[in-house]
């Protein structure tokens, strides 16, 4: 029951932050809201989140992503139009979480509050009034120690890393070796950035099966990077021998577990994260206080679970 009760109070808390939300509309304030890009399924799930949570809030809610994918760049750049296109509030989803700072503090001298959503933005100020997002420690942990109990508790690991300076990636990977720890007989043999891209890692995994033949379990920090590696094992007649796990639940991964290629992945919600960050920003444009931190509940999901 200890484990859990923390997870309970804070779905209470959620609950009724988003109960007393309801009790009023924000009309005609203008949001900005910027994500990693549009061609991750998890961030058009995100998009479409926030967007219902702005139409029944009364906000009118531009979203934005880079062109290149995970650019820190063009979203400096879109913090800069949002601060001169006069937004009320913007909600930051960073691809680097340091490089994205003194974009942030330029919103903080234009009094611009932000809203972080899913990657945590980094330094030691607080620059926003709260954090929407899962526990993505938990989410590499919970993962990795089913997906190596499926593995018998014994055999050589990889795990694919997200994009370099990500939050979500280093807290997932953080996580997926307190996880290992508990394993003597499972040795990682390998640990590579895939770039959360699902071409990019089918090519690092073909790789590092040449380089490593008998690996028998991989965690990726994302469900596109696993589908990639569920590529590369078929492309080397390995399917069914070894165990991948992804995270974030999308369509294309639940379909690949169901079909025996995917052991599972852990689901991340992304449209209660788009939901609830529009949620938090109606609070803060009211003035209301908020928690340090939304929480959005995972559920790591293997065949039986569907």
């Amino acid at each position: 029951m200890k484990k859990w009760f923390p997870v309970l109070a804070c779905a209470a808390l959620l609950a009724a932050l988003s109960a007393s939300a309801a009790d009023s509309r924000v009309e005609g304030k203008a949001v900005t809201m910027i994500l990693k890009n549009f061609t991750n399924p998890f961030f058009i799930t995100v998009r479409e989140g926030g967007e219902a949570a702005a139409k029944e809030y009364g906000i009118d809610l531009t979203v934005l992503a880079p062109l290149k994918a995970d650019n820190n760049e063009e979203q400096t750049h879109m913090v800069e139009q949002a601060i001169v296109s006069g937004a009320d509030l913007v909600i930051m989803c960073p691809s680097d979480t340091m490089g994205i700072i003194p974009a942030m503090e330029k919103l903080e001298e234009a009094e611009i509050p932000v809203i972080n959503l899913n990657t945590r933005i980094g330094g030691d100020r607080k620059l926003a009034k709260t954090f929407v997002a899962i526990e993505n420690f938990e989410c590499g942990y919970e993962s990795v120690t089913r997906l190596v109990n499926m593995m018998g508790g014994k055999g050589e690991f990889i795990i694919l890393e997200g994009v370099s300076g990500a939050q979500t990636s280093i807290d997932r990977v953080k996580g997926a070796h307190a996880a290992l720890e508990k394993f003597p007989g499972v040795k990682l043999v390998a640990q590579q950035p895939a770039d959360y891209n699902r071409a990019k890692a089918m090519d690092v995994t073909q790789n590092l099966l040449q380089a490593h033949p008998n690996v028998r379990g991989i965690y990726c920090c994302n469900d596109e990077m696993a589908l990639g590696a569920v590529e590369a094992i078929a492309a080397a007649n390995k399917t069914g021998q070894i165990f991948v796990g992804g995270s974030d639940g999308n369509a294309d991964a639940l379909k690949a577990i169901r079909d025996g290629k995917m052991a599972l992945t852990c689901h991340t919600d992304p449209y209660n994260q788009g939901y609830q960050s529009v949620v938090a920003a109606a609070m803060a444009l009211r003035g209301e206080e908020l928690p340090d931190l939304f929480r959005v509940s995972i559920k790591v999901i293997g065949k039986e679970d569907l």
